[in-house]
């Protein structure tokens, strides 16, 4: 039965080996290819497979892969540029150098915000930044850093692999502390989760994790049952580091336990494992600390020194045990084999050591104290000097305030001269245009009664005397019809120049008497057409109405005596807020009526002084067949 399920184990890692090893191949292909192409995305992406094949296999390769695939990696890209980075602070992670493992994290992550990429990226290389903060005996930044991580993850649904690594560092931080109720309470609900997980590297970071808890709390058949499996996994896949780092704690549980056979068994394969491994390796160096405290318990104390020298002259990062009390061991071996002097050199190197340790700490708490003054100093002087530049900008913006405000002021009341000065002119000139119409119409009426009172009564009186002279009854008949033409014509006028009455009638009833009864030669056809929107004839106001009608009596008589033309238009249209006067005439081609046209004309000033009053506006258009006069005034 052991035999049988010994050719079990056997054939399932040489399956594994076989699978793993097409892994390989085909990367190496894609590579081979990508580079043969020559194309950049390409070329990164194909490094970036091999980097993560031999990211828990071999460091060094790993490392070589991420430099390799960060030359041509798109920095705009999320993929691979991210997984590269990160890729490559494991390497430097596995190398104990944490300080540049933790920056490459953080740059990671700064680069992932910038570029919008997945939040659980952002949590693997957030806990993986705590992580390399508790290795550096940091827990208060390790702690802020899982804490960020796990506010990433709240509501997030497929997060298991990620969930697992953070439970799992929190798990070992916990251990660290020795509190190791709560760091088997999160490591088994890690375990819980990788149940569910296809991630078989979080899976086994776990179940070593736990194995590892469960030894310190010296349950070592616990540790045993989750320890074994996990083994074996690591060897199926071919992943030294996970089988290096269970053999290790496998023998933790056997020399506690004082199981030598086991021991014998298990170092020859932690053997091989760690030949695999780069020496300063994090897993090498926690296997060489368990393995020369297990000699020096086996009574082989020449190979644990051999161990303890190998372990000094790496100088490696990785190490658990403090240099004094390394020091302290190896006197020890060396007592045991009866070499006082040796040991008591190391006592010695012990005591020093641990002087320089506590120096050290003394010398570290007194240049933290410095730089916090040193802090505290500098930050007064930031404040006192960003307090002295908050208070020359408020000076600064109450003195543009200031000349703004006066400025405004000064604009206002400049503006406020000039509408001045332009209603007074306006006003001036509505007066002087109110004074000449005035005038004007005064005149028109003086004239009007002259002609009436006078000249038509004068007429009359000549019709009298002609009836009485002794004359041929044809020539008096002739002069009494010419005498009445001229007195007709002379009262025609007289009417013209009265001023109209609005009182009891309205604009378009006036104009059409004035079209009536205007006397003009037969050769002229005149039209009219009247339109009212929005509002009555009645409710033009008077001053308006009165204007309009002379403008339009200005306008007929020049047209009359000067345009030549056989057809005139008249329109009156009445809007809401408009009321506009359009003529048109067939006469001359020039644009104008001459006596419009003509800039010092009484007709064209009238008309100039009367459209001021109305505060209307004029126009004058020209086309191959009319031209027309147009005036609008606002209501």
């Amino acid at each position: 039965m052991k035999t049988t399920c010994t050719l079990c184990w056997l054939l399932l890692f040489f399956l594994s080996a076989r699978a793993d090893n097409a892994s390989l191949d085909q990367f190496q292909t894609q590579l081979k290819h990508a580079l043969d192409a020559g194309n950049s995305d390409s070329i990164a992406a194909a490094y970036c497979r091999m980097s993560e094949y031999y990211v828990y296999r071999n460091s060094d390769s790993a490392h070589f892969f991420c430099k390799e695939g960060l030359k041509y990696a798109d920095k705009n890209k999320p993929e691979p540029y991210l997984t590269l980075i990160n890729n490559l602070a494991d390497t430097y992670f596995s190398a104990g150098k944490m300080d540049i493992a933790t920056q490459l994290f953080l740059s990671a992550d700064k680069e992932a915000v910038r570029l919008a990429h997945t939040r659980m990226f952002r949590v693997s290389v957030l806990t993986s930044t705590g992580v390399t903060y508790r290795r550096r005996e940091m827990p208060d930044s390790a702690l802020f850093y899982y804490n960020k991580a796990l506010g990433l993850l709240e509501g997030e649904k497929n997060s298991i692999s990620e969930e697992i690594h953070l439970l799992t560092s929190i798990a070992v931080l916990y251990a660290n502390t020795s509190r190791l109720s709560e760091a088997e309470n999160h490591v088994r609900r890690a375990m819980k989760k990788a149940e569910k997980c296809d991630d078989m590297d979080m899976t086994l970071y776990a179940a070593a994790t736990a194995g590892s808890i469960f030894i310190l709390q010296k349950n070592y058949a616990e540790a045993s049952r989750v320890i074994l499996p996990v083994l074996e996994k690591a060897r199926q896949q071919q992943k030294p580091k996970f089988e290096l780092k269970c053999l290790t704690f496998l023998l933790s549980i056997f020399r506690q336990t004082n199981n030598k056979d086991s021991i014998n068994h298990y170092m020859k394969k932690a053997d091989r494992a760690a030949a695999l491994l780069p020496e300063n390796s994090t897993e090498v160096m926690g296997y060489r600390e368990t393995q020369f405290q297990i000699l020096s318990s086996l009574g082989k104390y020449r190979e644990s020194l051999a161990i303890q020298h190998r372990i000094l002259k790496e100088g490696s990062q990785n190490i658990q045990t403090p240099v004094d009390n390394l020091y302290k061991l190896m006197a020890r071996n060396y007592a045991k084999l009866n070499e006082y002097r040796q040991a008591a050199a190391y006592y010695e190197k012990c005591i020093a050591a641990s002087d320089s340790l506590r120096k050290e700490a003394i010398d570290a708490e007194l240049s933290e104290l410095t730089v916090k003054y040193e802090t505290q100093e500098k930050e007064l002087e930031i404040a006192r000097l960003n307090e002295e530049q908050l208070s020359q900008k408020a000076q600064t913006m109450r003195w543009t305030l200031a000349a703004i405000g006066l400025s405004g002021i000064l604009l206002l009341l400049a503006l406020w001269y000039a509408l001045s000065r332009r209603h007074a002119k306006r006003k001036e000139e509505l007066n002087v245009a109110r004074s000449y119409i005035e005038g004007l119409e005064q005149e028109r009426a003086r004239l009007a009664k002259e002609l009436h009172d006078g000249v038509c009564n004068d007429l009359l009186g000549i019709g009298l005397q002609l009836q009485a002279l002794p004359i041929p009854e044809d020539s008096r008949n002739y002069l009494l019809n010419l005498t009445e033409q001229i007195r007709e014509d002379v009262r025609s006028v007289s009417h013209e120049l009265m001023p109209p009455k609005f009182q009891h009638t309205t604009l378009d009833e006036m104009a059409e008497a004035y079209i009536a009864r205007f006397h003009m030669p037969h050769s002229i056809q005149v039209t009219m057409n009247k339109e009212c929107k929005g509002k009555e004839w009645n409710e033009i106001p008077e001053r308006t109405a009165y204007e309009t009608y002379r403008i339009m009596q200005e306008l007929l008589s020049n047209i009359v005596r000067h345009a030549n033309a056989t057809k005139i238009e008249i329109g009156l249209l009445l809007e809401e807020h408009t009321l506009t006067l359009r003529i048109k005439d067939n006469g001359n081609r020039t644009g104008k009526c001459p006596e419009a046209a003509n800039a010092g004309g009484i007709g064209r000033t009238t008309i100039a002084e009367r459209i001021k009053i109305t505060g209307g506006t004029f126009a004058e258009e020209t086309d191959a067949d009319m031209q027309t006069f147009t005036l609008t005034i606002p209501l």
